[in-house]
């Protein structure tokens, strides 16, 4: 029996839309982990490349050079979420028990992130071809999303976008990534052919229903209903799939199914009979 809808959703079917970002920051968290599992393959893996002596070389000399800045930058990151956190918990009742008071991002990119940005960026410059560069473009792009910087974030996965056509892992990433800066700058339509590149691969499939569902978000507001119902649908299914590597994802199936009930009460009564 699908769940009843609340109240609120029943009364703001439209919100799917304003939702819309919420699941762009949702994948991007999502991301950040794969992202770390990707670390993990290209350390192990860069030895058993099919790369020359010399490639595997300057691969490793480029994963080196930009492991320090991303290392850097985690750092900084966990500690203004830490006191992001620390801010929003009630203070103790004995002052000896509260714990040192962390500093906060001040907002200003250049002095919260300013020698990393600069790290990142010399990457890509001197190793332009490198995975390390592709992921130093991954870690820029969340950096200037997050400060609201959208078109140099486009701008800084546009720099790796010709190597992101093979078929790795990092490249998917890069190709989502590229869909979901589109997307918070309100190109649905280009958002929609950037996860497309990575739907039709196969060997990406572990992507494939978080992008389907956020290309359902992009169909409702291009207006391309019928193709929005199609993915709702899609990922409610194969979230029922033991065979589906998303099978279970954290309410990726109850989520498609939350819409697409949305979606027929916009629709009308045209929509009791489908």
């Amino acid at each position: 029996m699908s769940k009843k809808l609340t109240k609120e959703e029943v009364k703001s079917p439209d919100q799917v839309l304003k939702t819309l970002n919420q699941g762009f920051q949702w994948s991007q968290s999502h991301s950040k982990a794969v992202i770390a599992a990707i670390l993990v393959f290209v350390g192990v893996g860069v030895g058993y490349s099919l790369f020359s002596n010399l490639s595997e070389r300057k691969e490793s000399q480029a994963q080196e050079f930009y492991a320090k800045f991303e290392k850097n930058y985690l750092e900084k990151k966990r500690g203004f979420d830490e006191a992001e956190r620390q801010s929003a918990r009630p203070p103790m009742k004995d002052a000896k028990d509260q714990p040192p008071v962390k500093a906060k991002a001040s907002g200003d990119l250049e002095k919260d992130y300013g020698p990393e940005v600069a790290g990142l960026k010399k990457t890509m410059d001197e190793y332009p071809t490198s995975k390390a560069a592709q992921m130093a473009a991954l870690d820029l792009s969340e950096i200037y999303m997050n400060y609201k910087k959208d078109d140099d974030a486009y701008q800084a996965l546009q720099k790796v976008e010709k190597q992101s056509e093979g078929k790795n892992l990092i490249s998917y990433v890069v190709l989502t990534q590229m869909g979901n800066v589109l997307a918070e700058k309100n190109d649905c339509k280009g958002a929609v052919d950037e996860w497309q590149k990575v739907l039709a691969r196969p060997e990406a499939n572990f992507l494939h229903d978080t992008l389907r569902l956020k290309s359902a978000f992009c169909y409702e507001r291009l207006n391309e209903i019928a193709k929005a119902e199609e993915l709702y649908k899609k990922v409610s299914q194969n979230s029922q799939d033991p065979k589906n590597p998303q099978a279970g994802e954290v309410g990726l199936g109850k989520e498609a199914e939350k819409y697409l009930r949305l979606l027929k009460l916009k629709k009308g009564p045209e929509a009791k009979g489908s």
